[in-house]
């Protein structure tokens, strides 16, 4: 039987198989692994190494580009090494040069069939060199009777056509050495590409003598979440663990790693550098000599200037050495993390599994004491603090979350060496001589030395009532040559009263909302805490008895006007405005005589321009019907006297219209004259 072909296939496979495993295993060991909250992690390798060796590093085909973007080699004993790795098409450009595809590699019969016309040598059971002439199917059956199907297969030989079935012979070979080295490179190529998910990164080491190679990249991981415990005593002692919630999806196990997490907002990329880029060129015609044709010359037209000079190519130059870079393509959204996880108990003493902590500008990094163990797909709960911690607790009034009742909360203060990341604290409390679960609260990143309020459940012992009251005063008015001036103080004022518990004293915070246009009047400014959409105050009140406390906000509003261009409805309001002087009044009441004259003879002026437009529609309509009634009738001596009374008419209308006109004006006059001198 004909083994060749599938002996060849199944080597290849296995060659792959080893490479990539022994690599694992032995020559490369994961020492520190790094997760950041950016969706990233860095891993490094170790591997001793005598003289010039060559590592394999397997890399999922998903990370290769992460890998090829941040790759960094340590090798302080040696020089530069090389980084080979597969090419992503490398099947597709490995059969561009074949005279066959990757299918025609199904079968013996296939592959031959596909490669008719070229010359092969068969050892049994004929030995025979000729070329390829067909490979036909064939039904036939075997030494126990039952049906089979084979190949014959046919030569073309120096003594003629000879034929065999394929499935018989052994010892096939092609004559034409580069045919079967690419045969041979095409096998390799499909047992490398059953590894679909895995590529090899090959890293020589030059150098000499025995030494340690690092090998470090970063790669898309998880987010790495973070819980908190707060266990408060009865002698207000404040207990706080943290932990981090870690998976381990790298695709390989961890066994006794240095585990460091990294909280911050770092910028993060991903880029294609694994695919093939082509720029593209424009296709220039093939130049043909043709025949010469000078221009005509015009003359010089002057010299050439330095400026003319420098604005050839060179500004072009510039300009492009000036261009903006292009966009980087926005970052990668997170891997989805897991959200089942086994968590470790919690310890009994505090301080003794905490973590290293440094801070940087941009990150704090939590660097675990003990090497970490996790298997692939792993979910870890790992410890990164264990202190007591200045805490207080205390109730926070916040009216957007529950209008009567305050908020039972705990001022926590930050004093660790670094920044805690943000996560969700479940808190305890032992007062009472055991441990109960009083409720859960968000924290945000607390920086170091700062302080942030935890709100867990509601105070339903501890009432507020709230008010709010608002009110303008006038405190002063000024007229000035007719330009009025008024200033009033807005006064807003927000009442908490506050009933606490029978047995118990509140200490509280009261939020109140925050008016950047006003000034707080009281409280004191300086006893109170700003945020970005309140002001929060302590206030305490004893056990049985309420209290209540205002918050006032000021404001100065000041107004101009002029005295001429108000409105009547305005000029009555301020007349009648007791915060003004008797004198004040009197100057609007003055002007409202005045406004009121002149919206009089404004009435008249209204009217006779009415009666006019209404006596010249007449007349037009008058002149219409005139033009079909008899001459000297009646009816036209009729017409002819009405229109001269119409005429009487809008004479007199016009004479009245001109008066009118001049008494206004004097009003006007008086109106502006008296606007412009009276100052009060």
């Amino acid at each position: 039987m004909l083994k060749t072909f599938g002996a060849r296939l199944a080597a290849g496979a296995a060659s792959m198989a080893l490479m990539v495993f022994s690599a694992q295993a032995g020559e490369l060991q994961l020492k520190r692994v790094m997760l950041s909250s950016g969706g990233v992690g860095y891993f490094e390798y170790q591997a001793e190494v005598d003289g010039w060796e060559t590592i394999e590093v397997p890399v999922r085909l998903d990370q290769v580009d992460d890998v090829l973007k941040s790759a960094v080699i340590f090798d302080d004993e040696g020089g530069s090494g090389v980084i080979e790795l597969q090419g992503r098409d490398s099947l597709a450009e490995i059969f561009r040069t074949m005279p066959v595809g990757p299918d025609a590699f199904a079968s013996p019969a296939s592959l031959y069939g596909a490669l008719q016309g070229e010359e092969i040598h068969i050892s049994e059971p004929v030995e025979a060199t000729g070329r390829i002439v067909s490979v036909v199917e064939e039904s036939a059956t075997d030494a126990n009777g039952n049906a089979v199907t084979r190949h014959r297969m046919a030569i073309m030989t120096e003594d003629g056509l000879v034929q065999f079935v394929l499935e018989d012979a052994r010892g096939i070979k092609f004559t034409n050495e580069a045919l079967d080295q690419k045969v041979n490179g095409a096998l390799a190529a499909l047992a490398a590409n059953r590894q679909r998910e895995l590529r090899t990164l090959k890293i020589t080491a030059r150098g000499d003598g025995s030494r340690t190679l690092t090998v470090g990249f970063v790669i898309e991981a998880p987010l790495w979440k973070t819980s908190y415990r707060l266990v408060t005593g009865p002698d207000n002692k404040t207990r706080m663990q943290g932990w981090a919630i870690i998976e381990n999806a790298s695709g390989q196990d961890w066994k006794d790693v240095e585990l460091t997490l990294v909280s911050g907002n770092p910028v993060t990329f991903r880029q294609q550098l694994y695919d093939k880029y082509y720029v593209a060129r424009e296709t220039v015609p093939v130049e043909v000599l043709g025949r010469v044709m000078p221009q005509r010359d015009e003359g010089s037209v002057g010299g050439v200037s330095k400026d003319t000079y420098d604005g050839g190519s060179g500004a072009a130059d510039r300009a492009a050495s000036y261009a903006e870079p292009a966009p980087a393509p926005p970052p990668p959204p997170p891997a989805p993390a897991a959200v089942a996880y086994e968590e470790s108990a919690m310890p009994s003493e505090p301080g003794n599994i905490a973590a290293n902590s440094q801070e940087s500008a941009t990150a704090v990094a939590f660097t675990l004491p003990n090497a970490v163990s996790a298997g692939s797909g792993q979910s870890l709960a790992v410890p990164i603090i264990d202190r007591e911690v200045p805490a207080e607790k205390i109730s926070l009034y916040s009216p957007a979350v529950h209008g009567t009742n305050p908020l039972a909360s705990i001022r926590l203060m930050n004093d660790t060496e670094s920044g805690l990341p943000p996560g969700i604290v479940t808190l305890f409390d032992t007062s009472a001589g055991t441990t109960t679960y009083v409720g859960d609260a968000v924290m945000g990143t607390l920086p170091q030395g700062e302080k942030r309020m935890l709100s867990f459940a509601l105070d339903q012992k501890t009432r507020i009532d709230t008010t709010q009251k608002s009110e303008s005063n006038l405190t002063s008015a000024k007229i000035t040559k007719g330009v009025v001036e008024l200033q009033s103080l807005t006064r807003l004022t927000y009442s908490y009263v506050v009933k606490a518990p029978a047995n118990e004293d509140r200490a509280l915070v009261l939020e109140t909302p925050r008016h950047y246009d006003m000034e707080l009047k009281s409280p004191d400014p300086s006893t109170v805490e700003l945020t970005s959409n309140s002001v929060r105050i302590p206030f305490s009140v004893a056990a049985g008895q309420t209290g209540q406390l205002d918050a006032t906000w000021e404001r100065i509003d000041y107004q101009s006007m002029t005295l001429a261009t108000l409105d009547m409805n305005s000029v009555l309001y301020y007349a009648a405005d007791e915060r003004l002087s008797e004198q004040q009044r009197a100057a609007f009441k003055r002007v409202a005589e005045l406004k009121s004259e002149i919206d009089r003879i404004d009435g008249e002026i209204a009217a006779a321009s009415a009666e006019r437009d209404r006596l010249f529609a007449e007349q037009e309509r008058i002149r219409q019907n005139l033009a079909a009634v008899p001459e000297g009738s009646d009816l036209q001596r009729r017409y002819l006297q009405t229109l001269a009374e119409q005429e009487d008419r809008l004479a007199t209308l016009a004479q009245r219209l001109v008066e009118l006109q001049v008494e206004r004006d004097g009003a006007k006059k008086a109106l502006d004259d008296y606007v412009a001198t009276v100052t009060l």
